[in-house]
């Protein structure tokens, strides 16, 4: 057993699926953009009345950075080990074209609209929502730490193999958060404003967490590693 009930191999298994280990850098850089994401979305709180639903924005982001980046990625290096990751990005990118192509489509001819003009109403919307609430900020964050952070996840491909990148323990536990919070928690706290800063709490409490359990299991596995004198 490694640590708790965790055997070496389901550890191995785990940093594999996380994508290999963090170099320093990358620790550096996954906390720089934990720090600057969490700030920003305290800024947008405080400042511009972000609910707790505009806390899902920053990984609606990354997730939207990093399907436009993998087939880039894959077309500039032709790594086979990223070949499913940019099909499936091609596909999710196609996917979500057709969906807001119908939905924008439907709300036209309910509005009695141009295609266009409703594409136009609805982008300006959305981007509204965005930047009334100081959300933008945070989103840039998010995606500037992804392509930061993209280098260091190729080299970990080249070293350790696929998968390039996996839903680990970071996206993970964002996501229980989130659910959990804007469908759960509301029934526990009391107002709006007190909910959402619980809610930011613990997704910046939980990025911390998972980013300091990545970088103990690869200590663990590496001091287990090492040769003994």
């Amino acid at each position: 057993m490694l640590v708790n009930k965790l055997s070496v191999e389901d550890a191995r298994i785990l940093l594999r699926n996380e994508g290999g280990e963090l170099r320093a850098a990358q620790v550096a850089i996954q906390s720089v953009t934990i720090a600057a994401v969490a700030a920003t979305c305290a800024r947008a709180i405080w400042v511009g009345k972000a609910t707790a639903w505009h806390l899902a924005l920053p990984m609606a982001a990354q997730y939207l950075t990093l399907l436009a980046s993998l087939p880039v990625i894959y077309a500039m290096l032709r790594l086979d080990g990223m070949r499913k990751e940019a099909r499936d990005s091609v596909r999710a990118i196609a996917v979500l074209t057709a969906v807001t192509a119908i939905v924008v489509a439907v709300r036209a001819h309910l509005q009695d609209n141009a295609w266009l003009d409703q594409l136009a109403q609805d982008a300006q919307q959305v981007w509204l929502w965005i930047t009334t609430h100081q959300m933008h900020w945070p989103m840039l964050c998010a995606a500037a730490g992804l392509l930061f952070d993209l280098p260091g996840r190729v080299r970990n491909l080249v070293k350790f193999g696929p998968p390039f990148l996996a839903v680990g323990l970071d996206c993970g536990v964002r996501i229980v958060v989130l659910f959990l919070g804007c469908f759960l928690l509301p029934l526990v706290v009391g107002s709006s404003t007190r909910f959402t800063w619980f809610l930011w709490a613990a997704i910046v409490f939980s990025e911390l967490l998972t980013l300091g359990m990545h970088w103990d299991i690869q200590r663990r596995l590496r001091k287990l590693d090492a040769p003994q004198r």
